[in-house]
């Protein structure tokens, strides 16, 4: 792959990786406000299989904002992912999978525990974590991530004693996360497994509630903004509408809302499909490019597009169809809100395709995803202690209005009113005037899209105060889990234990040397963890459960930590 460039401000780029850099975090009172920028590759020298690789896979192409860790801050960027729950840093630079991707890792910066004069506290536990398709050895990557406390400060805010993971050993991973979402087995209870940075920041009263909106903005607009603890007026149209919140498809805790319509409008005339109970439930996950819905659902809009499937498994239409202006878009519609996409966002642009682009759109026979194709053109708050989903149709008009958000039952109040005008979305049902009802299927194959097809998973935390106990480790496959997303487990079988020799912080940031070998290119999926050994040798589905019972033992960590410092201390003295 040839050199990146990242989107800057007003639809500009910075050709260069040391650029990747954002505007500052500001803050009111209540809240934080986190830039949030685009991070893409330059499509225009890549071939056909490159473009997949890089976009439709997750792998340059992503959502990201700035965070500072310890004293001095240490500047490192991450990725929004509402698909997960857990921040994590310091991907090895050295072992991504191209040289576009380590020279992008590298640029995103590092956090170095020894140069944290805070004091950092950890390691209070440590997870390893196997991605890939175990039938492909090039998909194959790992991680194994360290648990610390130090601060974060974005903006002027700073977040004490925040607990995240340190990548000591990765393979093929070029990205942190930011975790958004709760965890899947604690679910939105406060402080556990542990305290996860949204409930840190409403414990230490920077914000009101566990409250964040999310902004990503069109392809061609500037930067969004990440929101804890507030909303901006000036970033949508007409009003909020309150969606509850309901589990996973497999009955777990998500981001997850039901649709209640879909459709499409093409040149003024419009279609609406045709929805099963089964279809309804879907995620809003901002850290996976393209939605993913059933058959049922994608089948009639692909047909719709005239879209035909090639030899990976994914569709393209015309790229004439991202010119066709604001009325031409598909339309998802909760309850009595819809959000029109249009088909400059939802359609994707891979650099010249002989007249043919990429749709953001696949199959999927498992959890369906709203991605980013769908999420950009959204305004979404995500409200953890009522359990429901604001949203409105984006816009930026220019204006700038944050409201900090309260507590209580009525934390983001109904009928919030955005500031910007634009084409009105219908309210009552949410479905265009004149439609029909479309069960049409295109001509090409339609099996579903599953990157990758299964996911065998190993799991196993320690702890540096004691003998690591003897891991029984749970073998998890998982289908059809999209990059960056954590999938529940779904099955159980005994498999060997991963190596117990794990290596210690690297003593500097990472060089960012790079391997262009294309054969550790990989779609690589999140993992679903599950937890072995630790302390209370618990075991657990959890796909964040690594530091369940980290955090159980947290007090008895930070003791120990202190009588070790003590120790080494009365050593040197």
């Amino acid at each position: 792959m040839k050199s990146e460039v990242f989107v800057a401000a007003m639809g500009g780029a910075v050709s260069s990786a040391a650029a990747l850099s954002f505007p500052r975090a500001t803050e009111g009172k209540g809240f934080i406000a986190m830039p949030v920028r685009q991070v893409r590759p330059d499509l225009g020298h890549l071939t056909k299989r490159e473009a997949i690789e890089v976009v439709l896979r997750n792998r340059e192409f992503y959502y990201s904002t700035d965070i500072m860790i310890g004293t001095p801050a240490q500047q490192v960027t991450v990725l929004l992912d509402t698909g997960s729950s857990e921040l994590w840093v310091n991907p090895d630079c050295s072992t991504a999978p191209s040289a576009a991707q380590a020279k992008q890792c590298s640029a995103a910066g590092q956090y170095n525990p020894r140069n944290s004069r805070t004091p950092p506290t950890g390691p209070i536990g440590t997870r390893r974590l196997n991605y890939g398709d175990p039938s492909d050895p090039n998909t194959q990557t790992s991680a194994e991530i360290a648990y610390y406390t130090d601060s974060i400060t974005m903006g002027a805010s700073v977040l004490v004693n925040q607990t995240f993971g340190v990548v000591t050993k990765s393979d093929g991973i070029a990205t942190g996360i930011m975790g958004l979402a709760p965890d899947l087995k604690a679910g939105f209870e406060p402080g556990k497994p542990y305290s996860l940075v949204l409930n840190s920041l409403a414990d230490q009263g920077l914000i009101g509630s566990r409250i964040f909106s999310l902004d990503l903005r069109h392809q061609s607009a500037d930067s969004g903004m990440l929101i804890y603890g507030g909303v901006d007026k000036g970033k949508f149209i007409g009003e909020l509408q309150r969606v509850p919140m309901v589990n996973g498809a497999k009955g777990e805790p998500r981001l997850a809302v039901e649709l209640t319509g879909i459709g499409m409008t093409l040149a003024n005339s419009a279609e609406t499909y045709a929805l099963a109970p089964a279809d309804k439930n879907v995620m809003l996950d901002s850290g996976t490019t393209l939605t993913r819905l059933h058959p049922t659902l994608a089948r009639p809009i692909l047909a719709d597009l005239k879209a035909t499937i090639d030899t990976d498994g994914y569709w393209t239409a015309a790229c004439s169809l991202r010119d066709s202006g604001s009325d031409s878009y598909v339309t998802f519609t909760f309850g009595k809100k819809t959000i029109r996409v249009p088909l400059s966002d939802f359609i994707l642009d891979l650099g010249p395709q002989d007249g043919q682009c990429y749709v953001g759109l696949v199959t999927t026979t498992d959890q369906q995803i709203l991605g980013d194709s769908m999420m950009r053109a959204g305004y979404f708050v995500f409200d953890w202690d009522n359990l429901a989903v604001h949203m409105a149709q984006a816009n930026n008009c220019g204006k700038e209005e944050i409201v900090a958000v309260g507590s209580g039952s009525d934390a983001v109040p109904s009928g919030v009113i955005g500031l910007c005008d634009g084409p009105a979305t219908p309210d009552g049902d949410g479905q265009p005037v004149t439609s029909a009802v479309s069960t049409s299927a295109p001509s090409a194959s339609d099996t579903p899209i599953v990157s990758p097809t299964s996911l065998p998973v190993t799991i196993t935390q320690t702890v540096d105060n004691g003998p690591v106990p003897t891991p029984t480790p749970i073998y998890t496959t998982l289908s059809d889990c999209d990059a960056l997303t954590l999938c529940p487990q779904s099955s159980t079988n005994g498999a060997s234990p991963p190596s117990s020799s794990s290596s210690p912080i690297r003593g500097s940031p990472n060089s960012g040397s790079s391997s262009s070998d294309p054969s550790k290119s990989t779609g690589v999926g999140a993992p679903s963890a599950s937890t072995t050994g630790g302390p209370s040798s618990s075991t657990s589905s959890d796909s964040h459960s690594a530091a369940v019972s980290l955090a159980d033992d947290r007090f008895l960590g930070l003791f120990l930590g202190g009588l070790m410092t003590l120790a080494a201390v009365f050593w040197n003295a």
